[in-house]
This record gives structure tokens, C-alpha cells and sequence, in this order.
């Protein structure tokens, strides 16, 4: 029998699961700075129009009028914040996949690439303090909150 020991030098190179461990630690700095930003951005949203208008010498407002009016500011707000979390997100996916096509040149990257660059442009024209406020009906804030999740686990999955 003859010894078949590898030598050290000529082992073949093994993975190295830090740098994935490491960059799987930008997904959670990443929300962070998209949720302060978010607080930041929807601190500039303009107040919604008054109750009264002007003109108008005598203006009774009841509390149920005040109380919508409120939570519709709320609502404004909220969506900014989850808005910008999800721009966020797709320019964080956007960074991945462009340093995946320039290191690989694939054609799945490319087509990624597309994919997210619409996903992107649709983002932004869609954005609150773009287009305007969602009011009512038309908001959802549980849509918002499936695509922040499916936006993480996406970059989650793309980073590993």
C-alpha cells in the first residue's frame, strides 16, 4: 500500500462561506438605512389640504372629519416609508445582479438586469412624493409589505 496524501499546496481551493456570511449581513444594513430613510422622506410630505377652505367664515369640523383627516396624513406617511424601502431594495438588487453580468457576462444576468431595471422605473413613477398620494381604498400597505418580503428574500438569495 502506498501513501496517497495530498500535499497541502495541491488540495483544490474549497468555497469560502465567510464572504457569503458577510455579505449576507448587507440585507439587514440595507433595511435599515432604507427604513431612516424612509422616515426622513415621509417627514417631508406635505400637509393634506385643509378642512375649511379659506372662503368659508363659519367652518364646523367634527371630530370623526379631524380623525380622517388624520389617518389619512398617517397613510400618506406610511406609504412613503414602505415606497422607499422597496426603491431601496430594487437598487440594491439592481448593484448585485450588474456586478454578477460584469463578473459572468450570462445571459440570465442580462435578463435580470431588465427585469429589475422595469421593476425599477415602475417604482419610481409610482412613487408618492412623485405622482402624488394613494388615498382611501386604493392603498394597501399589506402589498407593500409582501413586496418589501419578497424583495429581501430576493436579495437574500442573490447575495448567497
Amino acid at each position: 500500500m502506498s501513501d496517497t496524501t495530498i500535499p497541502p499546496a495541491q488540495l483544490p481551493a474549497q468555497p469560502s462561506e465567510k464572504g457569503t456570511q458577510i455579505s449576507k449581513v448587507w440585507v439587514p444594513v440595507i433595511l435599515i438605512i432604507a427604513v431612516l430613510l424612509g422616515f426622513v422622506l415621509a417627514d417631508r410630505v406635505p400637509p393634506s389640504p385643509p378642512l375649511c377652505p379659506q372662503d368659508w367664515p363659519y367652518c364646523i369640523v367634527s371630530y370623526n372629519q379631524y380623525l380622517l383627516y388624520l389617518s389619512i396624513q398617517r397613510a400618506i406617511m406610511l406609504h412613503v416609508i414602505l415606497s422607499t424601502i422597496e426603491m431601496v431594495l430594487l437598487l440594491a438588487l439592481v448593484a448585485v445582479y450588474v456586478k454578477v453580468y460584469v463578473e459572468t457576462r450570462a445571459n440570465f444576468s442580462l435578463g435580470l438586469l431588465v427585469m429589475l431595471g422595469a421593476l425599477t422605473v415602475y417604482s419610481f413613477l409610482s412613487y408618492p412624493l412623485v405622482v402624488g398620494y394613494v388615498v382611501g381604498s386604493e392603498f394597501f400597505p399589506y402589498a407593500d409589505l409582501l413586496t418589501i418580503v419578497a424583495y429581501s428574500i430576493f436579495l437574500y438569495l442573490s447575495l448567497g
